[in-house]
């Protein structure tokens, strides 16, 4: 039986496939699901990537709790071309070689990493010849994922990186800082109110009761191949999804994911409360 007329036209094919491949589907799947924050984020960058240069560029800051959803937003970035020419990335969680906050800076930029150092001749750590290198290859931000990493450090450090930051945005590089992170960077940030003020915030908070959070639950049930709709939407499941994991947008998303292997492999072919129960607790049992 292949009715799956409640996916989207891209998914509806996957139906044909074995179980076992379905499920690999579902538990590797890297599709996209577009809600009104993801897209605030993605106009942002938009506007802040078309203002001409300028002596401060403008900048964002993205916070949120861990789960909330902002490292997929900059994967998502990543894979758009209007945004992947223009932006350089830095996962600052990944230090290859002990690597510290400037020489991670260096290295995205295609500086050698001691290139970056602070000096009373450069207070900021940067280097002439980085505005060359800016210029040749167009670009106009960096985006630094998990930013708070680049404040967890002794006070002296914190200040110095703070002070790279701001040298950055400033002219004549003139790069708008587009960063990730937990609440803590926010925190660090206001430290420097000079800095703090070029920064425009986005908040990430967990899902609530709301027809947006049903609309994101639509679309995830459209990308997952199972053959019957399961009305993820309906007043039950979203009251459901939101006890047992408070609105955090990673662990709803592993218990649909679990839930719908559950169905496949039960034969159900749909979502329902007792398969959710299932996934919440032994997400792995199918």
């Amino acid at each position: 039986m292949i009715d799956g007329q409640h996916l989207s036209s891209s998914r509806r094919m996957l139906l044909s496939f074995s179980d076992d491949r379905r499920i690999s589907e579902i538990q590797n799947d890297k599709a996209w699901i577009d809600y009104p924050r993801s897209e605030e984020v993605f106009r942002m960058v938009d506007n802040i990537l078309a203002v001409p240069d300028r002596n401060q560029a403008p900048c964002l800051l993205v916070y949120g709790e861990g789960g909330t959803g902002k490292s997929s937003i900059v994967r998502k970035l990543q894979s758009f071309k209007r945004f992947s020419d223009k932006l350089v990335f830095v996962d600052l969680t990944v230090k290859p070689d002990g690597l510290k906050f400037p020489e991670l800076i260096a290295r995205a930029l295609g500086v050698p990493s001691g290139l970056i150092k602070y000096s009373r001749a450069q207070p900021d750590g940067l280097p002439a010849e980085l505005l060359n290198i800016i210029k040749l290859r167009k670009i106009k931000g960096i985006v630094l994922d998990e930013l708070h990493d680049a404040f967890l450090v002794p006070r002296n450090e914190q200040h110095r990186n703070l002070s790279l930051t701001k040298g950055l945005s400033n002219a004549p590089y003139g790069l708008s800082v587009l960063g990730f992170g937990v609440a803590s960077a926010h925190a660090s940030l206001k430290s420097d109110n000079q800095l703090y003020r070029r920064f425009n915030m986005i908040e990430l908070c967990d899902w609530s009761d709301s027809d947006d959070f049903r609309s994101f639950l639509l679309g995830i049930e459209g990308h997952i191949p199972l053959r019957k709709p399961s009305f993820l939407d309906s007043e039950e499941i979203t009251g459901f999804l939101l006890e047992r994991t408070g609105g955090r947008m990673d662990s709803i998303i592993g218990m649909i994911r679990a839930a719908a292997c559950y169905a496949i492999k039960s034969g159900e072919e749909k979502i329902s409360i007792n398969l959710l129960r299932k996934a919440y607790s032994s997400p792995w049992g199918y």
